[in-house]
């Protein structure tokens, strides 16, 4: 099979190998969707804390199983399903905890994309039953690998108070920012207020239900300071901590979301005079992944509008590798087929 190596010189590249054969309580998925993030550029840098190279890269994706390992009912055979890319020890405090276990929190869990589960930039990826999600044919199969990313933005949006009737802003309009902005227009919110230097970014978000503000222009905020309820930030750009903070009216709530590669300073002060709230947020849970399904099911014709086909493997390489020399991306999210075809966007329909 062709599938995207990082090789231990941190090179991108696109090789031939071995199709992985499914375990007992495993199955076979031939990848029809493949996304490409933020965690593969570090990982390709060689900086990321556990994508260590060399490795098939690729956390994201879905495709149609079409073989099973020992143990696994054989009416899986030709389902649909998004990968969720996550396997906790079972073991750890976080996994045992009680009343309710969180294994998106185990720190020896293993992650699609890792040397020891190679990932989903290639043709074909073995999975185990637990990590199945299936999805409704009326979803086109080259966007199953946004249920991921969507997954991340549901955890937030749950991280936080509920955005119904509330005043929400969302920093950062990326492929993480942009499905908050849906989620928080899709779950009432009163008004959602969306930041980015970016145009493509703002024009994304604008067209999703937001009010849009370039964040580095002068008097963005006018009149906005002390006045929302919920600030999601999805970006990690210099000072933004502290413009959430200043964006909540008392007692209201940041819920941070974009990956910080350090440690960071902001306002304790402001945040604790007015009694506000910074809330992490990490990846996701069993229940929050079957959210983004569904939310993908009801919503993909919105949400297909983020999408930029990468033009297969080989096109990934190349922007990656522009990625990682600082060059810009005129690109929201970018998906792939690893076959090379088109990525689908209409169901049943491999042609773009």
């Amino acid at each position: 099979m062709r599938a995207l190596e990082f090789t231990a010189e941190h090179l991108a590249r696109v090789v031939d190998a071995p199709a992985p054969s499914p375990t007992p309580g495993e199955v076979l998925v031939a990848v029809t969707s493949a996304g490409v993030c933020g965690s593969d550029v570090t990982a390709l840098k060689g900086v990321h804390p556990f994508r260590v190279p060399p490795l098939i890269t690729g956390h994201e994706g879905g495709g149609a199983v079409v073989a099973v390992g020992e143990g696994v009912d054989d009416a899986w055979r030709g389902r649909v399903v998004a990968l969720e890319p996550q396997r906790a020890c079972g073991r750890c405090g976080p996994c045992t905890e009680t009343p309710e276990p969180l294994p998106h929190l185990c720190r020896d869990r293993l992650m699609l994309g890792m040397p020891a589960w190679p990932g989903t930039l290639a043709e074909y990826v073995t999975a185990p039953l637990a990590c199945l999600y299936p999805v409704d044919g009326s979803v086109p199969d080259g966007l199953l690998a946004l249920a991921e990313p969507l997954a991340v933005a549901e955890h937030a949006v749950r991280r936080g108070p509920d955005p119904r009737d509330r005043e929400v802003a969302v920093l950062g309009g990326g492929p993480i920012g942009a499905l908050l902005v849906h989620l928080a227009v899709a779950g009432g919110a009163a008004g959602v207020l969306a930041t980015d230097p970016r145009r493509l970014a703002r024009d994304t978000c604008a067209r999703l239900g937001a009010v849009v503000v370039d964040p580095t222009t002068a008097g963005a905020f006018d009149g906005r300071s002390g006045t929302l309820d919920v600030v999601y930030v999805a970006t990690t750009a210099p000072g933004v901590l502290d413009q959430a903070i200043a964006l909540l009216r008392p007692r209201g709530t940041v819920v941070e979301v974009g990956l910080f590669g350090g440690r960071v300073e902001f306002d304790v002060v402001g945040l604790q005079q007015d009694e506000k709230t910074l809330t992490g947020s990490t990846v996701y849970t069993a229940a929050d992944f079957a959210a983004a399904v569904a939310a993908l099911e009801r919503s993909w014709r919105d949400l297909a509008g983020l999408v930029t086909d990468g033009g297969g493997l080989d096109g990934v390489v190349g922007h990656l590798t522009d990625a990682v020399a600082g060059r810009p991306s005129d690109v929201i999210k970018l998906l792939v087929r690893p076959d090379g075809s088109p990525v689908a966007t209409t169901p049943g329909s491999p042609d773009a």
